[in-house]
């Protein structure tokens, strides 16, 4: 059994408006294809002809290697050692950026690959199960304000945190992206009604979107709602700003979670042993795919650190954080960006089927490999380019 194809699907939504801050407006699919005609499906979170391009450049010297030099004529089964041999092969140009997330859309294709030659869904061969079902949280995203007022804003949030309870789900997170419609004072007072409308009996989380500059600003809001329990804040401070996490981290008791733009478990192991975060948030996408964000949930595990991926793409992310959430340790919730609850073009119609939840959880999956397919019409439809191939 051998790669005999690598190609780029470079995918748009119609009618994308940059302003939605919809993260599944254009995805880069993957698709790697075995001798057998057998294919796996991944995707990342980047500009996909930007990867597009990448997957076709050629090779330099030994340590700018092309993916087709990497990749193809190799046992698909061997998942982690050609992650490996990626990672090192393009290590000139490619240790993180781009290069991490075209690795990333790869390898999920490969563990999708891999499962559907052994007929096996894809969490059994990450480790095995850890958890009998997967709890995911939805997030809750009233779209970025784009001229409203904080009373509209306020409304629409209110909404979809009683649309979440009718659905069931036991964990939901606010975004809170308002930046200049609010003051911090007014934010505490948000959080505080959220926090009653939620109950006590379900975790609430909030991303404030890398809200403040200096960790002194966001002291002061996460000291004042230490009592609302939140499960997490997430990004309150800019990724790289680690010193400033770890000052934010001691002086509050109030969770921390960050980590949904960092790659590899290089990055990780910084944020955590340096920044101080309670909550890692690795992307199936961006981190180095599921076998890179595997690596990350250990040495959470390891250091008494939680796991919670973030995912905010199409179904085949979905599909991916699923799997993950099935075997890796430390991985209480998974993000959900469900499509009931926000008004995304390739998120609803990309990529299924959709998993069905059942007392706010996840039964396991049970199809070979991802268990996630391509709408080909869709595809076709959102194609912004002629596929890109490597055979």
């Amino acid at each position: 059994m051998r790669i005999s194809r690598i190609e780029c699907l470079s995918l748009r939504a119609p009618m994308a408006n940059a302003a939605d801050c919809d993260g599944a407006v254009d995805t880069a699919v993957i698709r790697v294809t075995a001798d057998n005609g057998v294919f796996g499906l991944g995707e990342t979170d980047a500009p996909p002809h930007a990867i597009a391009a990448l997957l076709e450049t050629p090779s330099a010297h030994v340590w700018s290697l092309s993916i087709g030099e990497l990749l193809l004529g190799e046992n698909p089964l061997e998942v982690e050692r050609l992650w490996d041999k990626m990672y090192e092969g393009t290590i000139y140009h490619g240790r993180r950026g781009l290069g991490i997330m075209l690795m990333s859309a790869i390898d999920n294709a490969l563990h999708d690959l891999r499962g559907k030659l052994l007929g096996v869904p894809a969490y059994q061969l990450l480790g095995g199960t850890l958890h009998s079902e997967i709890t995911p949280y939805v997030t809750l995203f009233p779209s970025m304000p784009q001229g409203r007022p904080w009373s509209e804003m306020r409304q629409a949030c209110v909404a979809l945190l009683h649309q979440a309870l009718e659905a069931g789900f036991r964990a939901m997170k606010m975004e809170m992206l308002f930046y200049d419609l609010v003051d911090d004072r007014e934010m505490v007072r948000f959080i505080h009604e959220c926090r009653q409308i939620v109950g006590d009996d379900r975790e609430l989380m909030i991303d404030v979107g890398y809200r403040w500059k200096n960790w002194n600003d966001a002291l002061w809001v996460l000291r004042r709602i230490e009592d609302d329990k939140l499960y997490f804040v997430e990004t309150p401070l800019h990724t790289d700003d680690l010193d400033g996490l770890a000052r934010l981290a001691d002086g509050t008791t109030t969770p921390l979670a960050a980590g949904e733009f960092l790659q590899t478990r290089h990055e990780f192991r910084e944020l955590m042993d340096r920044g101080g975060c309670d909550v890692i948030q690795p992307d199936m996408g961006r981190v180095g795919g599921l076998t890179e964000a595997m690596r990350c949930a250990r040495m959470a595990a390891e250091r008494g650190v939680a796991c919670v991926p973030h995912a905010w793409k199409t179904g085949l992310t979905v599909a991916a954080t699923r799997h993950f959430g099935a075997a890796a340790p430390a991985c209480p919730f998974t993000e959900f960006f469900a499509r009931d609850f926000f008004p995304s073009y390739l998120r609803s119609h990309l990529a299924g089927p959709e998993p069905e939840l059942r007392d706010g959880r996840w039964t396991l999956p049970g199809e070979p490999g991802l268990g996630v397919n391509l709408d080909d019409a869709v595809a076709t439809d959102c194609l912004t380019q002629p596929p890109v191939v490597v055979e």
